[in-house]
């Protein structure tokens, strides 16, 4: 059986599937792409890997522009996990009527 690990993000489960780095000598977790494949909350709002390069909508604290997900001010991190929700209401998807 493969391993995995279980999150809840704000209400969305997710099962990520974790891989045997010999170099590490740990298990790692194996990220979906995303951007190919969009995982959203019940919100609508967009599950992202931390290190995906920012969008056009990304904002720091200060103001200035983002480098990746994880240094913008709308995005929230998944404790212990590089993956977290982008709070950007912009970004929000909604389902068709």
């Amino acid at each position: 059986m493969e391993k995995t690990r279980i999150y809840n993000i704000e209400g969305t489960i997710m099962e990520i599937p974790l891989y045997y780095d010999e170099q590490a000598r740990r298990y790692i977790e194996l990220y979906p792409d995303f951007t190919q494949n969009p995982v959203y909350t019940p919100e609508g709002h967009p599950i992202l890997f931390t290190g995906e390069d920012a969008c056009p909508l990304g904002e720091t604290a200060e103001g200035g522009h983002c480098v990746d997900c994880g240094s913008c001010r709308f995005y929230r991190q998944q404790p212990g996990s590089w993956i977290g929700v982008c709070g950007r209401k912009k970004r929000r998807h909604e389902e068709d009527p």
